[in-house]
């Protein structure tokens, strides 16, 4: 599979993978703003959670919420049958 490299406004050109570790975001993050912006002030505007997306590493934690509040359930019901 190749390397797609877009080329920013001011001649820049730089790829999803560079963009991703220089933001500390996903790829994904990465390659939508190199999608919908080529203004460099754009692209490198750092990341900010009040703008939406998850930070990494959530998921992981709501779905072990999730496996206990499972749990506690299941004790619920076996104790009132």
């Amino acid at each position: 599979m190749d390397t797609i490299i877009y080329t920013l406004d001011d001649g820049q050109e730089i790829t999803v993978r560079q963009l991703a570790r220089k933001l500390k975001v996903t790829e994904s993050a990465a390659r939508n703003r190199l999608n919908r912006h080529t203004n460099p002030d754009k692209v490198f505007e750092p990341y900010n959670p009040k703008n939406g997306g998850k930070p990494r590493g959530k998921q992981k934690k709501k779905l072990e919420e999730a496996k206990d509040k499972d749990a506690e359930m299941l004790k619920f019901a076996l104790k009132h049958i």
